[in-house]
């Protein structure tokens, strides 16, 4: 982490830009004094039974820091685990009956933004409370909200839903970058970390390696092509990111990175082919074997870096929305691709995520040595308690009308006494109706213009809609089943990807 440094002495100088403070009316015009600046890095279908061996084999050593000086366990999810619903209640301690988020599109083909949100979130409470936010790539957070910091949203477009569903961030896009004055210098480091050879080498050196094309089919082709997406908008948002902590220190700092999930919808198969009763083809298996772990160390990278952005007295959070396992309706037999997706990993019943805690607010304890060994992480609360537990670490009670309240077990110091601290009614009472401000043509343009740009052809199907995720029970307790080993990097001719054209 950098050196000790205080949100508060760079919140008069956000001010010039956020406005003059005013705080809410839950908090009695008092400022929020928290038990230390918080890091929420929200990762997507992170997964314990892919993380354990990765670990026992030395890898993913930013992770397993976290968690030899903090806590981890399981995080019980909700169904359906649709990334916009959840991450929207990781966000809010809501659920989607009040936050208003439904799913990637509404009944009418619209994509959901920020304005159909209904309530607060948490750089909104925190904002009343007259704390400073840092928010990058969050879910539902286009067009971006005036809050004391920056925030860098993150977006998607009814165009983009068939092959890629996880936010992004693109050129000639409006309303994506607050203050405005920040726009021209995040659009350009987003220009330079998206750009499509720096994508294309990340692919190559980091998740597939060089000459995998030649060795697949087709089908498997096609699933690199439109991995690129989610290698592009996470090194962006990452880095940008990191960029943004380090350059506007506040008390709370939130990314999302969504890649881990995407790269497990797509080759679970591969990585696991024992999970499926049916032939698939050796070769592309043991080309393709491992870039779920390829892909997991990449983002563990990630995390040193965001962490090593933010001050040594920062509590971080990691948290994942939902956990991953083999596509249980492709179990038995392949996807039929005239009219199925091939998407042989997913969460359909509700695999509990990850959360991991560290810092000066996090209790102490975490077993690693019993997990590496096979135990199954503890169940630590749900993504409901994610709201409140942030609240607790930067002063703030929690309200009644969220569904938990702030997870204990999680806490520690003075962290764990702001959780005990009174519930007030609610943290939404002023808050803006939901609007209906949608996403003009000329901005689904531009999605679409990118979408083809990487290579994606198709801009047709549901893949992201009601077929993709529709777990039917919520599962906050199941073990995560071991794993014989992470399986070796891939050698320099295994795996590869080349420019799409």
């Amino acid at each position: 982490m950098s050196p000790l440094r205080k949100p508060a002495v760079v919140l008069s100088l956000l001010l010039l830009v956020a406005g003059p403070l005013a705080f809410g009316p839950g908090c009695g015009g008092v400022a929020a004094e928290p038990a230390s600046p918080v890091l929420v890095i929200g990762i997507d279908g992170l997964e314990w039974s892919v993380l354990r061996p990765l670990m026992q084999a030395g890898r993913c050593p930013n992770l397993r820091a976290l968690m030899e000086r903090g806590v981890f366990g399981r995080l019980a999810t909700m169904v359906p685990t649709q990334s916009p619903i959840i991450w929207t209640t990781i966000a809010t301690g809501k659920l989607p009956k009040q936050h208003k988020v439904f799913g990637f599109i509404d009944g009418k083909g619209r994509p959901y933004t920020s304005s159909r949100r209904g309530g607060r979130a948490l750089w909104n409470i925190a904002d009343e409370y007259g704390l400073t936010s840092n928010v990058v790539g969050w879910w539902i957070t286009w067009p971006v909200e005036t809050i004391r910091g920056v925030m860098v949203s993150g977006s998607s477009s009814a165009a983009l839903i068939a092959d890629n569903w996880k936010p992004t961030l693109l050129p000639d896009v409006p309303d994506q970058v607050h203050p405005a004055s920040l726009t021209d210098a995040i659009m350009a480091d987003a220009a330079h970390y998206g750009a499509l050879e720096r994508t294309n080498a990340l692919a190559v050196e980091r998740i597939f390696g060089p000459g995998t094309k030649s060795l697949v089919g087709p089908v498997e082709n096609k699933l690199i092509d439109q991995t690129l997406w989610s290698v592009q908008s996470d090194e962006t948002f990452a880095e940008v990111a990191t960029k943004v902590f380090a350059e506007h220190p506040a008390d709370l700092n939130m990314v999302y990175l969504g890649g881990t999930d995407v790269s497990a919808h797509r080759f679970w198969r591969h990585y696991r082919p024992g999970d499926f009763t049916w032939k698939g083809s050796d070769a592309a298996d043991a080309a393709l074997h491992c870039v779920i772990p390829n892909y997991y160390e990449w983002i563990d990278e990630k995390v040193g870096k965001l962490v090593a952005s933010v001050s040594d007295d920062t509590t971080v959070l990691v948290v994942a929305d939902h956990g991953m396992t083999a596509n249980k309706h492709f179990r038995d037999r392949a996807p039929d691709l005239t009219r199925e997706q091939y998407v042989t990993g997913h969460h359909h019943d509700g695999e509990p995520g990850v959360i991991i805690a560290a810092g000066p607010g996090a209790a102490t304890g975490g077993d690693v040595t019993a997990f590496l060994g096979g135990a199954p992480p503890p169940v630590l609360g749900r993504v409901t308690n994610v709201a409140p537990t942030v609240l607790a670490l930067l002063g703030i009670p929690g309200a009644k009308d969220m569904v938990d309240r702030a997870h204990k077990p999680l806490l520690a110091g003075e962290a764990l006494r702001h959780a005990a601290l009174p519930a007030v009614t609610s943290h939404d009472t002023g808050f803006r109706e939901p609007g209906m401000k949608l996403m003009d043509a000329d901005m689904e343009k531009a999605f679409s213009d990118r979408f083809r740009a990487l290579g994606y052809l198709e801009l047709e199907g549901a893949e992201g809609g009601a077929e993709l995720v529709h777990p039917d029970a919520l599962d906050g307790g199941s073990a995560p089943a071991p794993e014989p080993g992470g399986g070796p990097r891939p050698d320099s001719g295994s795996c590869a990807v080349t420019a799409p054209r």
